[in-house]
C-alpha cells in the first residue's frame, strides 16, 4: 500500500526513517516523504501552541496524503 514517511530534522530515528523511505521507493511503492525542519521526534505534532505553522503543514501533509488515497 502507499506510504507516507514524516521524519523530523532533530529526530535521533531521523537516519532510519530516511533509509526506510527510500527502500519503499527501491521497492516500487507509492511513497511521500517528508523532513519536518528543525524539529525533534514528534516536535511538529507534540507542541502545536508554540509552532502553529509547522503543526498546521503536518496535519495538512498527512491528511491530504490519507485523501487522496481515496
Amino acid at each position: 500500500p502507499p506510504h507516507v514517511i514524516s521524519v523530523n530534522e532533530l529526530d535521533p530515528l531521523r537516519d532510519e526513517g530516511l533509509q526506510y523511505y527510500r527502500r519503499l521507493l527501491r521497492a516500487g511503492v507509492p511513497t511521500v516523504g517528508r523532513v519536518v525542519a528543525g524539529t525533534c521526534h514528534g516536535g511538529d505534532l507534540l507542541f502545536p501552541g508554540a509552532m502553529p505553522d509547522v503543526f498546521a503543514a503536518s496535519i495538512r501533509d498527512v491528511s491530504g496524503f490519507a485523501k487522496s488515497l481515496g
